[in-house]
C-alpha cells in the first residue's frame, strides 16, 4: 500500500460517496472504484459497506483510517518543514483568543516561538468564545483559548484541554463605595453602573434576568465594550462594577489599581477555560511547541501575577 492509495482511501472515507471523493482527488468515479477494490483485494479485507446513503467504513476500515490519518499527518508535517527550510513557503499557526486575555501573554509566547521557528507565522484572532468556537469548527483557525459559558453543546468535533476553572464573581475597584463592604448582596447593586467586556446583544438582558428573578430592579446603566483597557479603567476609577473570572481578570490587570471580589450567590457561575482544537486535526511538531509554551506561560501568569 503506497501513499497514493492511502489518499484515495481517505478521500472516500471522508466523502462517503464515490463521485464526490473522486472529484476531490481528480479521478473519475470508475477509476476510484477500481482503486478501492484493488486495495481491498490486496489487504484481503472489506473496508467499506456500500449503501444508498454512501460508503460506510467497516471495523477494518476504521482501523485503517486511524492509521492513515497519522501517516498523512506525518507526511504533510515533513513536507511543510522541508519547504520552510528551503524558504519556499512559511507555515502558519492561527490562534483564536478571548478578548479578556492579556496581550502580554501572547507577546511572550510569540517571541519565544519565533526564536525557535523564525520562518513560521502566527496569526492571532481576538473575539468572543461563541464566535471563536464556530471559526474553529469550520477550520478557519487551528486552536482557540476560550470560555465554555456561552458555547453550543453540539460542538462535538472540538477537543477541549481544560487549563483552569474559576468561579465568576463581582469585581469592584478601590475608589468604589462598595469596596469597603464586607459582603455585597444583589440588592446592593441595582443602582450602580455596570461594565462588561462583551458586545453581545443579550448581555443587559442576561443581567436583567438575574435581578428580575430575585424581584429586584435591573441596573439601568450597563456599558458594553470590546476593550479590556476601557473596562479595567472604569473599574479602577470606581465608576462601574462588573463580573469577571478573578484569575483571568487579575492576571490581565494592566493598571496599578486595586480590586476586590465578592461572592454574590445569584451571580456565581463556574466556568472552564480551555484550549481547543478540532478532534480530527493532525497536531504537528511546531503546533506542539507553540501550544506547550502558551499553556505554560498562561498558567505561570495566573499562578504568580494573577494570584489573589
Amino acid at each position: 500500500m503506497d501513499l497514493r492509495q492511502i489518499r484515495q482511501f481517505m478521500a472516500l472515507a471522508e466523502g462517503k460517496y464515490f463521485y464526490k471523493a473522486a472529484e476531490d482527488i481528480g479521478l473519475t468515479q470508475s477509476a476510484l472504484t477500481q482503486a478501492i477494490s484493488k486495495l481491498e483485494k490486496e489487504l484481503g479485507l472489506q473496508l467499506f459497506v456500500r449503501s444508498k446513503t454512501g460508503s460506510i467504513l467497516t471495523e477494518h476500515g476504521h482501523r485503517l483510517y486511524d492509521h492513515a490519518k497519522v501517516i498523512i499527518g506525518q507526511f504533510e508535517a515533513a513536507e511543510t518543514e522541508l519547504k520552510v527550510r528551503s524558504q519556499q513557503q512559511s507555515a502558519e499557526i492561527s490562534l483564536g483568543i478571548i478578548k479578556s486575555l492579556s496581550d502580554d501573554i501572547l507577546l511572550r509566547v510569540i517571541s519565544e516561538f519565533k526564536t525557535r521557528f523564525p520562518n513560521y507565522n502566527i496569526k492571532i484572532i481576538k473575539d468572543w468564545s461563541e464566535t471563536l468556537s464556530i471559526l474553529l469548527a469550520e477550520g478557519e483557525i487551528d486552536f482557540a483559548f476560550l470560555s465554555d459559558h456561552f458555547l453550543s453543546s453540539d460542538l462535538l468535533e472540538l477537543k477541549r484541554d481544560c487549563l483552569f476553572k474559576d468561579e465568576i464573581q463581582l469585581v469592584v475597584g478601590e475608589p468604589h463605595k462598595l469596596y469597603s463592604y464586607k459582603e455585597v448582596k444583589l440588592a446592593d447593586l441595582s443602582d450602580h453602573q455596570w461594565v462588561a467586556v462583551s458586545t453581545a446583544l443579550d448581555w443587559p438582558e442576561f443581567l436583567a434576568r438575574i435581578f428580575t428573578t430575585a424581584d429586584l430592579k435591573p441596573p439601568r446603566h450597563v456599558i458594553k465594550t470590546n476593550s479590556l483597557t476601557l473596562a479595567t479603567s472604569l473599574l479602577q476609577e470606581g465608576r462601574a462594577v462588573g463580573i469577571a473570572s478573578p484569575k483571568l481578570f487579575h492576571s490581565a490587570n494592566m493598571g496599578s489599581g486595586t480590586f476586590k471580589y465578592f461572592n454574590v450567590p445569584e451571580l456565581r457561575q463556574e466556568r472552564s477555560f480551555s484550549l481547543c482544537h478540532r478532534a480530527r486535526m493532525v497536531i504537528r511538531p511546531f503546533h506542539t511547541y507553540f501550544i506547550d509554551r502558551f499553556k505554560a506561560t498562561l498558567l505561570d501568569r495566573i499562578e504568580h501575577e494573577g494570584h489573589l
